[in-house]
C-alpha cells in the first residue's frame, strides 16, 4: 500500500527491536576527553521484505521507528541482490525528513555494509525510510535489514 510517497505494505513499522548494548568506553581512549564514555551503545534492527513494485525510481518505503531520546551514529545495512542483470540499483536512507546516508548499492550484489553518520540527537521516536534514487536494471524481490547504532542522549 502506497501512503503518499511512502510504501508501507500493508505492515505498521514498530520501533527497532533493541539488540546488543555494550559500554561507548570500549570504543573510544578515554585522554581523548569523550563526554559519552558513561553511555552504553545500542543496536536496534528491522527488516523488510521488498516488492519488486517498491524497488522502483522515487519510491520511498518506511521501515520502522528509532526510539526517542536517543543519538544515532550509524547505520549498518544488509540486503538480497534486488538487481539481477547489470546492477544498478541505489537507495538512500531518510531519518524523519532528513536524509542520512545516500549512495546504498548494498541491493546490487547482496551485500552487507557500515554507514557512519553525523551523530544525530532524537527528542521523539522516529521513522526510518528507505529511498530508491537510481532504479534497478531488473528489480528482484529481496529482503533489506536496517540497524541503527545509536546511544542514549
Amino acid at each position: 500500500m502506497l501512503v503518499g510517497s511512502v510504501a508501507l505494505s500493508g505492515k505498521v513499522p514498530t520501533i527497532l527491536a533493541q539488540g546488543v548494548t555494550f559500554p561507548i568506553s570500549n570504543l573510544v581512549s578515554p585522554n581523548q576527553g569523550n563526554k559519552t564514555a558513561d553511555k552504553a551503545l545500542n543496536v536496534g534492527y528491522v527488516s523488510h521484505d521488498f516488492t519488486v513494485e517498491e524497488l522502483q525510481l522515487n519510491v520511498t518505503t518506511a521501515l520502522g521507528y528509532v526510539p526517542a531520546g536517543v543519538t544515532v551514529i550509524a547505520f549498518v545495512v544488509r540486503s538480497a541482490d534486488l538487481d539481477s542483470g547489470t546492477p544498478a540499483i541505489i537507495q538512500s536512507l531518510i531519518l524523519g525528513s532528513t536524509t542520512m546516508v545516500t549512495g546504498i548499492d548494498t541491493g546490487k550484489a547482496g551485500t552487507v555494509k557500515l554507514y557512519v553518520c553525523t551523530p544525530t540527537a532524537l527528542t521523539e521516536a522516529t521513522l526510518i525510510n528507505l529511498k530508491v534514487t537510481t532504479a534497478a536494471a531488473t528489480a528482484v524481490a529481496g529482503t533489506v535489514s536496517v540497524s541503527a547504532l545509536y546511544y542514549s542522549s
